[in-house]
């Protein structure tokens, strides 16, 4: 972008139309209105863009943002409250430090939160790493999946690595990949985030299905577990495992039936 591009800066109270902009920033609370192309975009404070949004660099939300549009940047943080009100693709990663929501997909090349994501739509990334909770109206496409808490996704969790460390209830359609751990686990003080616990006295991961190369899972319950190599920890109820070379129980776990396939 040409350095004849000015800047805009909203101090306090005010609003201003869309355009083309070099470096946007909203200090206080702020209104554009329409389009956006810039360089980057930071609110600190109370900030609402009501159109898409095109940065080349960073879009940073320090306190509360609210985007009403697409938004297509390298990179994209919130450490607050950020919302967009349609898809978010990041060439590079997002990060957030609090609460976030999309209301379409979200693409990016590495997702990063601390806090909790609902994305409405289907999220696609290189690599997700949730400590906290992280939720998908449709599929999750990634790589890499880690997350230390809770999740809800309404389609399939699919990547090449899944880990997740059980710290509240979790739920998901179906699940593939090559290696898949389930583990439960303990507090998470730490965050300052409230534990909730199952009816049962402890969380657990429901599935329909759970598909995968590697597979050990505990605190689990689902259909069907299908695998090269299964270890079934405890905690767990199953109605099938299908497995092609190995298979184990332990002796607190329910599995119906297995089959060598």
């Amino acid at each position: 972008m040409e350095n004849k591009v000015k800047d805009l800066k909203i101090y306090g109270s005010g609003s201003s139309s869309g355009g083309e902009y070099n470096k946007i920033r909203i200090m206080g609370e702020g209104r554009i209105n329409g389009d956006i192309e810039c360089k980057d975009l930071k609110i600190n404070g109370e900030g609402t863009v009501d159109g898409n949004l095109k940065a080349v660099n960073t879009v940073s939300i320090m306190g509360e943002g609210m985007l009403d549009g697409n938004v297509d940047c390298t990179d994209f943080k919130v450490n607050g409250e950020g919302g967009v009100d349609g898809n978010l693709k990041a060439e590079g990663n997002v990060t957030v430090r609090g609460e976030s929501d999309v209301k379409g997909n979200l693409n990016a090349q590495k997702v990063k939160v601390q806090g909790e994501l609902e994305v409405k739509g289907e999220l696609f990334s290189d690599e997700v790493k949730v400590t906290g909770n992280i939720s998908s109206g449709g599929d999750c496409n990634a790589e890499i999946f880690t997350v230390e808490g809770g999740l809800t996704i309404n389609g399939l969790l699919n990547a090449d690595i899944v880990k997740i460390n059980l710290y509240w209830p979790c739920k998901v359609h179906e699940i593939g990949g090559s290696e898949i751990i389930v583990k439960k686990s303990g507090k998470l003080s730490f965050l300052g985030l409230k534990l909730i616990v199952t009816p049962g006295g402890q969380n657990e991961l429901t599935a329909d299905i759970i598909e995968g190369d590697n597979v050990y899972l505990e605190n689990t319950t689902a259909k069907v577990v299908r695998g090269t190599d299964v270890t079934i920890g405890s905690g767990c109820k199953i109605e099938l495992v299908e497995y092609t070379n190995s298979f184990k129980q332990d002796e607190k776990s329910e599995i119906i039936d297995n089959k060598k396939i």
